[in-house]
């Protein structure tokens, strides 16, 4: 619905899955959603992304999705703006970056146009094994001693589901579907293989 609201007609099932994700997770309170996933399992090699995503306190919030440079070049699929950090989010499924630079890219936007909060962080969306990849990619390029990098996986986000706190039926029911679209689309994290007790006898 949220891709269709934003005139994202098209074939790419990552803008449906951003839409379906984080258009759910903003009717949740931030401290008890996005950021409860966000602050558990957000991974970065600069320590500031902890404290950042740990010392936030707001409560209603929303997520501007798609948001464009003003030369209409860069376009990010979400950005949260807070009291205190803005928070860009680039999404990947099925296909990689557009570009050897998209994230410079979205991260220079982040700190001349669309943030004017002292804290700016790019959180990077993806299936564990390409977020990791890409992660270590990008994060010693210049601009990210600017912006904040950091990156959490779908798979981690499906854990992460579990940790949401929901204090209504309806709260639930969103929470348990969003479970469910995850694990169709495969993000099912392993946890290890089960001890199985041999027969006796």
């Amino acid at each position: 619905m949220i891709a269709e609201i934003y005139h994202k007609f098209t074939t790419y099932l990552e803008d449906k899955l951003t839409g379906d994700f984080f258009g759910t997770m903003r009717y949740l309170p931030f401290n008890r959603g996005l950021n409860q996933i966000f602050k558990n399992h957000a991974v970065s090699e600069d320590p500031q992304v902890n404290q950042i995503l740990a010392g936030l306190s707001d409560e209603e919030f929303d997520i501007e999705f798609w948001k464009r440079s003003e030369n209409g070049l860069v376009e990010i699929d979400g950005y949260i703006p807070l009291s205190s950090v803005g928070i860009g989010i680039e999404v990947k499924y099925q296909s990689g970056l557009s570009g050897e630079n998209q994230l410079e890219k979205e991260a220079e936007t982040l700190v001349n146009e669309w943030c004017k909060c002292k804290d700016k962080v790019l959180l990077l969306v993806a299936n564990a094994e390409d977020a990791k990849r890409i992660y270590t990619e990008n994060k010693d390029k210049p601009i990210f001693r600017r912006v904040h990098l950091a990156y959490v996986s779908w798979q981690d986000i499906l854990l992460g589901l579990n940790q949401v706190i929901t204090l209504s039926l309806y709260e639930k029911r969103m929470i348990e579907d969003l479970k469910k679209l995850l694990t169709e689309k495969g993000f099912i994290a392993f946890e290890g293989f089960d001890c199985i007790q041999p027969m006796v006898g």
